[in-house]
Protein backbone atom coordinates (compact mmCIF):
# COMPACT_ATOMS: atom_id res chain seq x y z
CA UNK A 1 0.00 0.00 0.00
CA UNK A 2 1.31 3.42 -0.97
CA UNK A 3 1.74 5.74 1.98
CA UNK A 4 1.15 9.47 2.12
CA UNK A 5 4.87 10.00 2.66
CA UNK A 6 5.66 8.14 -0.56
CA UNK A 7 3.11 10.19 -2.47
CA UNK A 8 4.52 13.47 -1.16
CA UNK A 9 8.03 12.34 -2.08
CA UNK A 10 6.88 11.55 -5.62
CA UNK A 11 5.21 14.96 -5.92
CA UNK A 12 8.30 16.71 -4.58
CA UNK A 13 10.43 15.02 -7.25
CA UNK A 14 7.85 15.95 -9.88
CA UNK A 15 7.93 19.61 -8.89
CA UNK A 16 11.73 19.59 -9.03
CA UNK A 17 11.53 18.26 -12.58
CA UNK A 18 9.09 21.04 -13.50
CA UNK A 19 11.43 23.69 -12.08
CA UNK A 20 14.34 22.31 -14.09
CA UNK A 21 12.24 22.30 -17.25
CA UNK A 22 11.05 25.84 -16.53
CA UNK A 23 14.64 27.02 -16.07
CA UNK A 24 15.66 25.41 -19.35
CA UNK A 25 12.76 27.05 -21.21
CA UNK A 26 13.45 30.45 -19.65
CA UNK A 27 17.10 30.15 -20.68
CA UNK A 28 16.02 29.34 -24.25
CA UNK A 29 13.92 32.52 -24.42
CA UNK A 30 16.74 34.61 -22.97
CA UNK A 31 19.19 33.27 -25.54
CA UNK A 32 16.69 33.76 -28.37
CA UNK A 33 16.16 37.40 -27.36
CA UNK A 34 19.89 38.05 -27.18
CA UNK A 35 20.35 36.38 -30.56
CA UNK A 36 17.62 38.62 -31.97
CA UNK A 37 19.09 41.83 -30.57
CA UNK A 38 22.58 41.04 -31.85
CA UNK A 39 21.54 38.93 -34.87
CA UNK A 40 23.88 36.33 -33.38
CA UNK A 41 23.66 33.16 -35.44
CA UNK A 42 25.73 31.10 -33.00
CA UNK A 43 23.33 31.81 -30.15
CA UNK A 44 20.33 31.25 -32.37
CA UNK A 45 21.60 27.86 -33.49
CA UNK A 46 22.29 26.88 -29.89
CA UNK A 47 18.64 27.53 -28.99
CA UNK A 48 17.48 25.42 -31.93
CA UNK A 49 19.87 22.58 -31.10
CA UNK A 50 18.80 22.47 -27.45
CA UNK A 51 15.08 22.23 -28.17
CA UNK A 52 15.35 18.43 -27.99
CA UNK A 53 16.37 18.76 -24.33
CA UNK A 54 13.03 20.36 -23.47
CA UNK A 55 11.17 17.76 -25.51
CA UNK A 56 12.82 14.98 -23.53
CA UNK A 57 12.06 16.74 -20.24
CA UNK A 58 8.39 16.92 -21.22
CA UNK A 59 8.29 13.20 -22.07
CA UNK A 60 9.98 12.28 -18.78
CA UNK A 61 7.62 14.41 -16.67
CA UNK A 62 4.61 13.09 -18.59
CA UNK A 63 5.67 9.51 -17.81
CA UNK A 64 6.21 10.43 -14.16
CA UNK A 65 2.69 11.90 -13.93
CA UNK A 66 1.14 8.81 -15.50
CA UNK A 67 3.06 6.57 -13.09
CA UNK A 68 1.84 8.60 -10.10
CA UNK A 69 -1.78 8.36 -11.27
CA UNK A 70 -1.47 4.61 -11.93
CA UNK A 71 0.26 3.75 -8.64
CA UNK A 72 -1.32 6.20 -6.25
CA UNK A 73 -4.76 6.91 -7.74
CA UNK A 74 -4.83 10.45 -6.30
CA UNK A 75 -8.10 12.26 -5.69
CA UNK A 76 -9.27 15.86 -5.12
CA UNK A 77 -6.41 18.35 -4.62
CA UNK A 78 -3.72 15.73 -5.24
CA UNK A 79 -5.26 14.83 -8.59
CA UNK A 80 -5.47 18.53 -9.49
CA UNK A 81 -1.78 18.84 -8.78
CA UNK A 82 -0.91 16.03 -11.19
CA UNK A 83 -3.35 17.03 -13.94
CA UNK A 84 -2.36 20.70 -13.82
CA UNK A 85 1.27 19.59 -14.15
CA UNK A 86 0.41 17.59 -17.28
CA UNK A 87 -1.19 20.66 -18.83
CA UNK A 88 1.55 23.00 -17.67
CA UNK A 89 4.40 21.04 -19.28
CA UNK A 90 2.61 21.15 -22.63
CA UNK A 91 2.63 24.96 -22.47
CA UNK A 92 6.29 25.01 -21.44
CA UNK A 93 7.22 22.77 -24.36
CA UNK A 94 5.38 25.04 -26.79
CA UNK A 95 7.12 28.10 -25.37
CA UNK A 96 10.46 26.40 -26.06
CA UNK A 97 9.28 25.66 -29.60
CA UNK A 98 8.55 29.35 -30.13
CA UNK A 99 11.98 30.31 -28.77
CA UNK A 100 13.38 28.00 -31.43
CA UNK A 101 11.08 29.58 -34.03
CA UNK A 102 12.40 33.05 -33.15
CA UNK A 103 15.95 31.73 -33.48
CA UNK A 104 15.20 30.37 -36.95
CA UNK A 105 13.97 33.80 -37.98
CA UNK A 106 17.23 35.26 -36.63
CA UNK A 107 19.22 32.90 -38.86
CA UNK A 108 17.23 34.02 -41.89
CA UNK A 109 17.61 37.72 -41.07
CA UNK A 110 21.32 37.42 -40.33
CA UNK A 111 21.82 35.75 -43.71
CA UNK A 112 20.38 38.76 -45.54
CA UNK A 113 23.16 41.09 -46.76
CA UNK A 114 20.87 44.12 -46.38
CA UNK A 115 20.06 43.80 -42.71
CA UNK A 116 17.57 46.19 -41.17
CA UNK A 117 17.66 47.11 -37.47
CA UNK A 118 15.29 45.33 -35.11
CA UNK A 119 12.73 47.90 -33.87
CA UNK A 120 12.78 48.61 -30.15
CA UNK A 121 9.12 47.57 -29.74
CA UNK A 122 9.94 44.09 -31.02
CA UNK A 123 12.65 43.68 -28.39
CA UNK A 124 10.15 44.99 -25.82
CA UNK A 125 7.45 42.45 -26.71
CA UNK A 126 9.89 39.55 -26.49
CA UNK A 127 11.08 40.75 -23.09
CA UNK A 128 7.48 41.14 -21.87
CA UNK A 129 6.78 37.56 -22.93
CA UNK A 130 9.86 36.38 -21.06
CA UNK A 131 8.76 38.38 -18.00
CA UNK A 132 5.36 36.68 -18.10
CA UNK A 133 6.98 33.25 -18.20
CA UNK A 134 9.25 34.13 -15.28
CA UNK A 135 6.26 35.37 -13.28
CA UNK A 136 4.19 32.29 -14.03
CA UNK A 137 7.04 30.00 -12.98
CA UNK A 138 7.47 31.96 -9.74
CA UNK A 139 3.73 31.64 -9.15
CA UNK A 140 4.05 27.88 -9.69
CA UNK A 141 6.97 27.49 -7.31
CA UNK A 142 5.27 29.54 -4.58
CA UNK A 143 1.70 28.42 -5.42
CA UNK A 144 0.83 32.11 -5.30
CA UNK A 145 -2.54 33.23 -6.72
CA UNK A 146 -1.68 36.92 -6.65
CA UNK A 147 1.43 36.40 -8.75
CA UNK A 148 -0.50 34.23 -11.19
CA UNK A 149 -3.19 36.89 -11.60
CA UNK A 150 -0.51 39.53 -12.22
CA UNK A 151 0.84 37.45 -15.10
CA UNK A 152 -2.63 37.05 -16.59
CA UNK A 153 -3.22 40.81 -16.40
CA UNK A 154 -0.06 41.43 -18.47
CA UNK A 155 -1.40 39.60 -21.51
CA UNK A 156 -3.55 42.53 -22.65
CA UNK A 157 -0.46 44.74 -22.73
CA UNK A 158 1.32 42.21 -24.94
CA UNK A 159 -1.69 41.91 -27.24
CA UNK A 160 -1.94 45.69 -27.63
CA UNK A 161 1.76 46.00 -28.38
CA UNK A 162 1.54 43.17 -30.91
CA UNK A 163 -1.26 44.93 -32.80
CA UNK A 164 0.71 48.18 -32.82
CA UNK A 165 3.85 46.49 -34.14
CA UNK A 166 1.85 44.55 -36.71
CA UNK A 167 0.31 47.78 -38.01
CA UNK A 168 3.75 49.43 -38.19
CA UNK A 169 5.39 46.54 -40.04
CA UNK A 170 2.49 46.25 -42.46
CA UNK A 171 2.77 49.95 -43.23
CA UNK A 172 6.53 49.62 -43.73
CA UNK A 173 5.96 46.86 -46.29
CA UNK A 174 4.12 49.35 -48.50
CA UNK A 175 6.76 52.07 -48.28
CA UNK A 176 9.84 49.81 -48.33
CA UNK A 177 8.98 46.88 -50.63
CA UNK A 178 12.64 45.95 -51.07
CA UNK A 179 12.77 44.86 -47.44
CA UNK A 180 9.47 42.98 -47.33
CA UNK A 181 11.17 39.58 -46.67
CA UNK A 182 12.92 40.92 -43.55
CA UNK A 183 9.78 42.74 -42.38
CA UNK A 184 7.87 39.47 -42.66
CA UNK A 185 10.51 37.77 -40.52
CA UNK A 186 10.12 40.49 -37.88
CA UNK A 187 6.35 40.11 -37.97
CA UNK A 188 6.76 36.37 -37.36
CA UNK A 189 9.04 37.10 -34.40
CA UNK A 190 6.31 39.30 -32.93
CA UNK A 191 3.70 36.58 -33.43
CA UNK A 192 5.90 34.01 -31.70
CA UNK A 193 6.43 36.40 -28.78
CA UNK A 194 2.67 36.92 -28.53
CA UNK A 195 2.17 33.15 -28.48
CA UNK A 196 4.82 32.75 -25.76
CA UNK A 197 2.87 35.26 -23.68
CA UNK A 198 -0.35 33.30 -24.26
CA UNK A 199 1.28 30.07 -23.07
CA UNK A 200 2.79 31.85 -20.05
CA UNK A 201 -0.73 33.03 -19.24
CA UNK A 202 -1.91 29.42 -19.52
CA UNK A 203 0.75 28.35 -17.02
CA UNK A 204 -0.51 30.99 -14.59
CA UNK A 205 -4.08 29.79 -15.08
CA UNK A 206 -3.05 26.20 -14.31
CA UNK A 207 -1.49 27.45 -11.08
CA UNK A 208 -4.82 29.05 -10.17
CA UNK A 209 -6.62 25.83 -11.11
CA UNK A 210 -4.39 23.85 -8.76
CA UNK A 211 -5.02 26.27 -5.89
CA UNK A 212 -8.72 27.02 -6.38
CA UNK A 213 -9.93 23.84 -8.06
CA UNK A 214 -11.54 25.68 -10.97
CA UNK A 215 -10.51 27.05 -14.32
CA UNK A 216 -10.36 30.81 -14.90
CA UNK A 217 -13.48 30.89 -17.10
CA UNK A 218 -15.61 28.72 -14.83
CA UNK A 219 -18.31 30.41 -12.78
Amino acid sequence: MVTRIEFERDMSLLHEEIMRMGAQVESAIEEAINALIELDTERAQKVIDQDDIVDEMERRIDRHCVEIIARQQPVARDLRDVTSTLKLITDLERIADHASDISERVLDMAGNPDRIPVPHDIVTITKLARQMLHGSLDAYVEKNQRMAHEVISMDNKVDDLYLRIKAYLTRMMTVDPANVPQLVELLLVCKYAERIADHAQNVAEWVIYYIEGRLKDEA
